[in-house]
């Protein structure tokens, strides 16, 4: 008696995968010394550029009317951290880089982005 399960509708012989013929199946090569630095080297940029994006990113949020809790929240980091990463972000934008330039970040973006950090640090933005 012939199996529906086995045999192939035509009533040939079920066909055998690579195992069943004695072929090895690949394998991932193991990792390396050079793999496990690249992959470190890989993630600190990841990192080195989550830190730098992070606060340019809480800044434009709060511009368009996220609560300053939430876009830290959003970042994973406190009130305080965020507060302190966007200070140091916001100050080197503050200060013209070249004599007779305009500053990249002006004074009235600082000012409403600062006073919803404070609000948030106050506790004055809970809702």
């Amino acid at each position: 008696m012939t199996s529906l399960i086995t045999d192939n509708a035509d009533g040939a012989a079920p066909r055998r995968g690579p195992l069943e013929r004695g072929f090895p199946l690949p394998r991932p090569a193991p990792p390396t010394v050079s793999a496990t630095l690249h992959r470190l080297s890989s993630m600190a940029s990841l990192r080195a550029w989550e830190q730098r994006s992070t606060p340019a990113l809480m800044h434009q949020a709060i511009l368009d009317g996220v609560n300053a809790r939430h876009a830290a929240e959003a970042a994973h980091l406190s009130v305080e951290e965020a507060h302190v990463r966007w200070g140091d972000w916001a100050a080197k934008r503050l200060a013209p880089q070249h004599p007779g330039v305009a500053a990249e970040l002006p004074v009235q973006q600082f000012l409403s982005v600062h006073a919803a950090f404070a609000a948030a640090l106050a506790g004055e933005d809970r809702r």
